[in-house]
């Protein structure tokens, strides 16, 4: 935006004349100020700081705050020493930067002197500023944390599972929104919709060198690809969701938002302020993947799902069916099933299975149908048939217990066209049992199109790569030049939840970008259940585990446990023989 960019260079000129001034009252050329980089050393060496802070002004984002810190040094050296006057000088480095440069103020250079007793708020202030500083460093270029809000990865990751991130692994994403609230990511703490970050300044894609590229199975953190445009006033909403539910095609519809009929107001995100997913890499570029009756097939070979991975399983139970004793589990409401006056499943049974998700009913067309809790009332449109969200080992178990007539997987037939699927076209039949083939897009690879598969490649190719993308009787137009190919310019992926029918995902809204890519889920050091008492509430043996392609290591929180208290006993132990010799 033109008036953004004017912004920017407002800062930009107030700021180097404002330090032009300021180098001349400290003895040294002003037009030194206009000197990248060398402006930064100069300041640097002025206020008698380390030159190695130098390196912290090349960190995009962070360099932004350390211009912040270094204003407010130098209003310490202006005698405007109180908190309070260094807080304002570094969060208006702009104004104030020429207000002491061009002021009667006069430059004092830094003298050490130990009998000066510095306030205690100017102290906290400066640790404060460089803890923020070195913490936004880690989050931005090595370890995130993060928390599983959602059962769309059950059982391989749960809810509550506290995370470690690692942003090194692919190559850490130089911030494309440097300006931004520290700790926050797209909106303002104690707010909800808020931006916590202004978008004067942008970067471009950019990405470090890594230690390896995403591999099939891999579990990733990526930002969510529909999530640049949001609706304000709708909880958890999907606006191309929210456009294909009122049967708009958001591909080729140029509309005004209020003739949609979609609620608003909107926010429009940049791709690092879009909320994060976390899914597993099912397809990595320049695979072909097919779903067939759930079964997930790259190149023709079949891909097999994490140990941990869930369905949902059609449970038939003997005689007729009853459900009673309501209780609440994190995704819903959960009862236990009786059938001929006879307890089947009961809450000790639900938690030998590690069942948390509220049973379903299967309806006469084959349909899922939740449960009426609030009036504890059912009506099963098929007697004595509920649907339960298992693994393959819990299913086993299920099938053994006394009651249960049968289980087996409640799947969509094929050639059926749900229109929830990606990409929204009834020429393509799929749903999420049955799916594909799809080609997943390779940097550099070129694919032919048509107004077929435009579907499956438009938003690759208008939204992700930016380009013109119009289609006019019947012929294709990129950047104004008729087309009947592509050359994709990024990699892209194709990412699915372990829990298969209870997770929405690259089956719901297409690929990846990797330019959306955040890190690879490594480490789970806590995991606390919901909704249970306290002693219940820490799942011990997935503390301190790493995740990995078929779920979860084991745990190595009892063997750190034992070796920070050897360290400590070693280290006290030492401490007190060095005493006892002096």
């Amino acid at each position: 935006m033109p008036q953004v960019s004017l912004i920017v260079v407002v800062f930009i000129v107030l700021s180097i004349a404002g330090l032009w001034k300021i180098f001349e009252k400290a003895g040294e050329k002003g037009w030194m100020a206009i000197v990248p980089v060398y402006n930064c050393y100069l300041w640097l060496k002025i206020l008698k700081k380390p030159w190695w802070w130098i390196f912290i002004f090349l960190i995009p984002g962070v360099g932004f705050m350390m211009t912040m810190v270094m204003s407010g040094l130098t209003s310490a050296a202006f005698q405007k020493k109180k908190a309070v006057d260094m807080l304002l000088a570094g969060l208006l480095f702009f104004i104030y930067l020429p207000y002491f440069g061009f002021g009667k103020q006069a430059f004092q250079l830094p003298v050490k002197d130990k009998k000066e007793k510095r306030s205690a708020g100017s102290e906290w202030l400066e640790a404060i500023t460089f803890a923020v500083i070195a913490a936004t460093i880690i989050r931005t270029f090595f370890i995130e944390a993060y928390t599983i809000p959602t059962s769309s990865m059950e059982k391989s990751l749960m809810i509550g599972d506290y995370l470690f991130v690692s942003k090194a692994e692919y190559g850490a994403r130089i911030p494309m929104t440097p300006i931004s609230f520290p700790f926050a990511h797209n909106t303002l703490p104690l707010t909800k919709h808020a931006k916590s970050y202004l978008e004067w300044l942008k970067y471009p894609y950019f990405r470090l060198p890594g230690f390896a590229h995403i591999k099939r199975h891999d579990v990733v953190v990526f930002n969510f690809p529909e999530g640049d445009t949001v609706p304000t006033n709708i909880d958890n909403p999907s606006y191309y969701a929210l456009c294909r539910d009122l049967g708009r095609d958001y591909i080729l519809s140029n509309q005004p938002i209020g003739d949609l009929g979609v609620p608003g107001p909107l926010i429009v995100r940049p791709v690092d302020k879009e909320e994060n997913y976390i899914k597993r890499c099912i397809g990595t570029p320049g695979d072909t993947l097919l779903i067939k009756h759930s079964q997930v097939y790259i190149d023709g070979k079949a891909d097999e799902l994490p140990l941990e991975g869930e369905f949902k399983y059609e449970v038939t139970f003997n005689g007729k069916m009853e459900l009673f004793n309501y209780r609440r589990v994190p995704n819903g409401y959960q009862a236990d099933v009786a059938c001929n006056g006879n307890t089947v499943i009961d809450k000790n049974t639900l938690d030998k299975l590690d069942f948390i998700e509220p049973m379903e009913f299967v309806g006469l067309n084959g349909e899922n149908i939740p449960i009426n809790y609030d009036s504890k009332s059912i009506n099963p449109q098929k007697q004595g048939t509920l649907l339960f969200t298992l693994t393959k080992t819990t299913a086993a178990k299920m099938k053994a217990i006394s009651g249960v007539a049968s289980v087996k997987p409640f799947l969509q037939d094929s050639g059926i066209y749900n229109q929830d699927i990606f990409p929204f076209s009834p020429h393509y039949k799929w749903n999420v049992d049955n799916f594909g083939p799809l080609y997943i897009p390779k940097e550099g690879v070129t694919v032919k199109l048509d107004t077929g598969n435009l579907h499956i490649y438009y938003r690759l190719i208008s939204t992700y790569e930016h380009n013109d993308l119009q289609v006019k009787g019947g012929t294709i137009y990129i950047n104004g030049k008729p087309a009947d190919s592509y050359t994709f310019k990024m990699n892209y992926y194709f990412m699915m939840g372990d829990n298969r029918h209870n997770s929405e995902d690259s089956r719901y809204w297409g690929f990846v970008p990797e330019d959306h890519v955040v890190g690879k889920a490594s480490f789970i050091w806590m995991s606390l259940k919901d909704n249970v008492p306290f002693a219940k509430k820490f799942r011990m043996d997935r503390f301190f585990t790493f995740v990995n392609s078929q779920g979860l290591s084991a745990s190595y929180f009892i063997p750190s446990i034992i070796v920070i208290v050897l360290a400590m006993l070693y280290f006290f132990i030492k401490g007190r023989r060095k005493a006892s010799q002096e």
